[in-house]
């Protein structure tokens, strides 16, 4: 029998190909991947060809590091390297003209998918007129949580391949005199929309004929501004705040959103709002999900004569769950009341407090617990 003897200090991953070890490097976060040019010659210069970059403050000592590293790390990354996703974190506020200087890099590079996340607390966004035909997936985030004004998101984009974007602590505002601003109509590709706690002093306008997912998060207690939708392909509609606002869609368009999940963030505020609520219902109304916690349907049964209503909607709602911290407080009658044209729907609780308890409601079929959302 043959034994072979195995050098324990044999550097088998230095004899991988360069795609290999590039692909190891993008997993890594980018000042540990520029560290392993110590390790040998093999090494020492395969960082300046990694198109996967992740550079976050936290690794840091100092926010002056942090800067001085972006700037010589793109300084001295191989020129002709193609720039596939740039995740970019900084904790605290940066420069525009610096903030200007790295997307710019990234869409001269050929970025695919773009993540920044700093505080910005100038009025424009460093992005004013800029074109990237390569970039699928936007994720901007300034941070703008301590009463300063929201930065204002660029209209002047030509991203045309953009298919999912997420935009975090911005405002929107109209260039015309129709009181509405119109912010993504010019991406033409786009799927997946995000609008974490934007600040609207306007009625928001989204028109798209790709869109297939929105999602909409506001802690903004006191806008009364509309939500217009002209988007014939959107599927699903996912509202967390406190739905004070008018929800419209154009043609009646808003028949193709199948699955619908409305949460809220003060629950005793949008008491205030129960007709709002109810007509969010009539406009979603073919809609075959519905998701909602307990306090919406608490707000919806203080709608003044809500058991003498005519309610011919819902008709095609196949389920509806119910998420709660207090199975017991939900309004037995509201859910005859929603499923009362769809006899066949299912309906479940989703107990965030592992606390099992049953409704008199013959329809809900089953109840389970769960610690997450999903």
């Amino acid at each position: 029998m043959k034994t072979h003897n195995i050098d324990e200090n044999e550097d088998r991953i230095s004899d991988l190909p360069n795609c290999v070890l590039l692909l190891i490097l993008s997993i890594l976060n980018t000042k540990e991947a520029v560290q392993t040019c110590v390790l040998s010659t093999r090494w020492k210069n395969l960082w300046k060809y990694i198109p996967v970059l992740s550079i976050s403050s936290c690794h840091f000592e100092t926010r002056m590091g942090f800067t001085i590293f972006v700037y010589q790390f793109l300084y001295l990354r191989d020129n002709k390297t193609a720039l596939h996703t740039l995740d970019l974190h900084r904790d605290g506020v940066i420069w525009p003209g610096y903030l200007n200087w790295v997307i710019k890099y990234a869409f001269d590079h050929g970025v695919q998918l773009l993540d920044v996340d700093s505080t910005f607390y100038y009025q424009h966004y460093p992005l004013p007129y800029v074109s990237c035909h390569t970039l699928t997936s936007l994720t901007l985030c300034t941070n703008n949580q301590f009463g300063h004004p929201s930065s204002l998101f660029p209209t002047s984009l030509n991203l045309p391949a953009l298919t999912s974007l997420c935009l975090k602590y911005f405002a929107f505002h109209g260039s015309g005199d129709d009181d509405r601003a119109e912010p993504f109509s010019s991406f033409n590709s786009l799927k997946s929309l995000i609008i974490h706690c934007c600040v609207q002093e306007q009625n928001l306008f989204i028109s798209s004929d790709t869109l297939v997912y929105l999602r909409i998060n506001t802690f903004v207690t006191h806008q009364c501004w509309k939500i217009e939708l002209s988007t014939p392909s959107l599927r699903s509609f996912d509202f967390k705040g406190n739905p004070i606002q008018k929800l419209s869609g154009n043609n009646n368009n808003l028949s193709s959103i199948k699955h619908v999940k409305i949460d809220v963030a003060v629950p005793s505020y949008i008491e205030k709002y129960p007709l709002v609520l109810f007509n969010w219902l009539v406009e979603l109304s073919r809609i075959e999900s519905l998701t909602v916690s307990s306090s919406i349907l608490e707000t919806l049964c203080s709608v003044p004569g809500l058991w003498k209503v005519d309610f011919p909607y819902l008709q095609n709602l196949k389920l509806l769950k119910i998420i709660t911290y207090r199975p017991s407080a939900i309004p037995e009658r509201i859910v005859d009341f929603l499923l009362q044209k769809s006899p066949l729907a299912k309906a479940e609780i989703i107990d965030l407090t592992r606390y099992i308890t049953t409704l008199s409601d013959a329809r809900i079929v089953r109840i389970e617990w769960m610690i997450m959302l999903v």
